[in-house]
């Protein structure tokens, strides 16, 4: 980014040129200025934006995201679907019965019929039929993860994003019954053990002469990111495959070509697409542009199929199986029907294509018939090219490596994904808040609004194609791979050859390297007999101070929760409210709107204004749940202040 032009990711497959021409900050801009949000999804993504100042996204406080017995687990299909493709799905839906439903049956769930999704209905209105509100996940009214088996006709992409950013979400739709049978065969087996994947990480990065978006996305993601995770697990081999060498055929022997598939792929590359109606867009359209493209400088003509990967170039013999795979991709998700992110005079977004579908590349790769990949993440609609880095901004790259971190620790894709919707909370918020102040009457920094709004953008467009409570099963890690103080980490690369802005710069790569560095621990003589007479000696007055320290902590504790007390304020100026730790009462311009008191014993009394009116059923069912939630960590706090004190107990007897 040279501050002047946005070169965004995404090629013309009839054309061989940029999907979107370069473009100056200023017309960016005036379209971030058009984006408007629903007041409800808005006031609800401030809300979720809020809470994780505190506390990270997911289901609520105590529930284990990695227990599908305590999160739970459910599936919706469109109140219409084909009764065959529940039933080819039966090995899948089982299998998660016996683990979300073994404790509470109803932690497991079929959004099927008339309990399915309705056509034309919000996630606000879905999940009210099902008893649900706004606020975290509560698998007591729906589970927290949740699969979506249908096309984005039936059940559209926009109501995917919303329930995203509430629960883990995940899609699966293919064009035969037995491609919807060979994925529920496919996690089956790779969740009991039939299938395991190296422990190897594999990135990905194309970088063609000439091609700012592609430079940008090597030297911004892929290598920061092979760098860092070379250095934090040394568990795992971590393989960085960057320009010169991330050519087509070797992304054919990565995705499994010659069993080279590593448990977690990255690509980083131009994502195919074609005009509405073209005769290749159904098949080709997401498909990953590797290093054989010569770059944009190139006479208009036909993309040679040579150039990229895409569904039917997934060799029929591949190994696939228990894979997730992650592409940086325009389209490599799916495809809505409508320009998602264009607005025109009219107010009427162009035509993307004749109708919403899902790309050919998952579909090949869940389905496969020797075993297809766990999951695939990729976007619906454009990747912006700038989401990672833009000036006035360090790297934005924390949330693929939390993202890849949570996956290599074995969290489902749906937890590990929930850095992605909680970026996009933030960015929502802060571009809503900086657009109403340019409404206001405030100068735009053109600059800053249009890599907000791409950021924003590109974080709303990703989306989890398959189970969002699938996980990498990783084969057991090696002596080697696991000797203290050793990393390895391999690093194929080719030179520089586009070039960027001074402070978007790089070191070139080697071409070829692979570093062990050991690092020897030496033994240490504690004089084992005087120094364990003195620590018990120590360890015996600690205890006995800390135990008459908890013992006042958790009196206090037990005294402060005897009555609940819930307050809802609203304010038209967030930066006017103030706070008294005195009182605990908001001020500057905050109007209660609603309060709660709840004693132990029982005693509730709600209390509203007289002139309230009508009341805000948003407002109502948030401050209903903070209610829950308060109530929840009472009981929480409560037990474990039982628990310290039997504790406390026993250790008194010991010493």
């Amino acid at each position: 980014m040279t501050g002047e032009l946005f070169t965004f990711n995404g090629v013309d497959g009839s054309s061989s040129h940029y999907l979107l021409p370069p473009v100056s900050p200023e017309p960016l801009s005036k379209l971030a200025q058009g984006e408007t949000l629903d007041p409800v999804d808005l006031s609800e993504l401030r809300w979720w934006a809020w809470r994780t100042k505190e506390a990270f996204l997911g289901p609520r406080e105590g529930i284990d995201s990695k227990d599908l017995g305590m999160a739970g687990w459910g599936v919706i299909f469109a109140g219409d679907a084909d009764p065959e493709v529940r039933q080819s799905l039966r090995p899948l839906l089982d299998h998660r019965l016996a683990q979300a439903g073994r404790i509470r049956e109803h932690y497991y769930r079929e959004f099927v019929e008339d309990k399915g999704y309705q056509p034309g209905e919000s996630k606000l209105e879905f999940l009210a039929r099902q008893g649900a509100g706004p606020g975290p996940a509560d698998p007591e009214k729906v589970p927290y993860y949740l699969l979506i088996v249908g096309s984005p006709d039936s059940i559209p992409y926009s109501f995917q994003y919303q329930l995203d950013v509430q629960y883990a979400v995940g899609r699966i739709h293919f064009d035969r019954l037995d491609d919807y049978a060979a994925y529920a065969d496919g996690v089956v087996a790779a969740e009991t053990g039939q299938v395991q994947r190296p422990r190897r990480v594999t990135l990905f990065g194309t970088r063609h002469p000439g091609d700012r978006a592609t430079a940008l996305s090597a030297a911004e993601l892929v290598i920061p990111l092979t760098e860092q995770l070379s250095q934090t697990r040394a568990d795992w081999e971590i393989e960085g495959l960057i320009g010169e060498v991330a050519t087509k055929a070797r992304l054919g022997e990565v995705m499994g070509g010659d069993g080279q598939a590593p448990a977690l792929l990255l690509s980083a590359t131009h994502g195919v697409g074609f005009p509405s109606e073209h005769p290749q867009q159904l098949s080709r359209q997401g498909a990953l542009l590797c290093q054989d493209w010569p770059g944009p400088e190139g006479p208009e003509r036909p993309l040679d199929e040579a150039f990229y990967l895409c569904g039917d170039d997934l060799a029929a013999g591949a190994r696939v199986a228990g894979m997730i795979s992650f592409h940086f991709a325009c389209f490599g998700a799916g495809t809505p029907r409508f320009d998602e992110y264009g607005h025109t005079a009219s107010g009427i977004s162009p035509q993307l294509a004749p109708h919403a579908f899902v790309a050919a590349l998952p579909k090949r790769l869940l389905s496969h018939p020797h075993g297809g990949a766990l999951a695939v993440i990729s976007h619906v609609d454009r990747a912006w090219g700038y989401s990672f880095a833009w000036p006035q901004a360090e790297r934005q790259t924390a949330v693929y490596a939390d993202c890849f971190t949570r996956l290599m620790d074995g969290h489902p894709i749906g937890s590990a994904f929930e850095y992605f919707n909680q970026r996009y909370a933030e960015l929502a918020t802060d571009l809503t808040t900086a657009i109403e102040m340019v409404k206001g009457g405030r100068r735009p920094d053109h600059l800053a609004l249009a890599g907000m709004w791409t950021a924003h953008n590109d974080a709303r467009g990703f989306a989890i194609l398959g189970d969002p409570a699938v996980r990498l099963i990783a084969a057991p890690a090696t002596r080697a791979s696991t000797q203290p103080g050793r990393e390895t980490v391999t690093v194929k690369s080719g030179p520089i050859t586009a070039s960027l802005p001074p402070e978007y710069s790089e070191a070139p790569v080697s071409a070829s390297s692979r570093v062990t560095v050991p690092r020897d621990a030496a033994d240490v003589d504690f004089g084992l007999r005087d120094g364990m007479r003195q620590a018990r000696e120590r360890l015996v007055t600690a205890m006995q101070t800390l135990t008459e320290r908890l013992g006042d902590m958790l009196e206090r504790a037990v005294d402060s929760v005897t009555v609940l007390d819930v307050a809802t304020y609203v304010t038209d100026d967030l930066a006017a409210v103030t706070y008294d730790n005195a009182t605990k009462e908001f001020g500057g311009g905050a109007r209660l709107r609603a309060r709660s008191r709840i004693h132990i014993a029982g005693d509730a009394r709600l209390l509203l204004p007289e002139d309230c009116g009508e009341i805000d059923p948003v407002l109502a069912t948030l401050h209903l749940g903070m209610v829950e939630q308060a109530q929840a960590a009472r009981a929480e706090l409560l037990k474990t202040a039982s628990s310290t004190a039997a504790g406390l107990l026993a250790v008194a007897k010991v010493w």
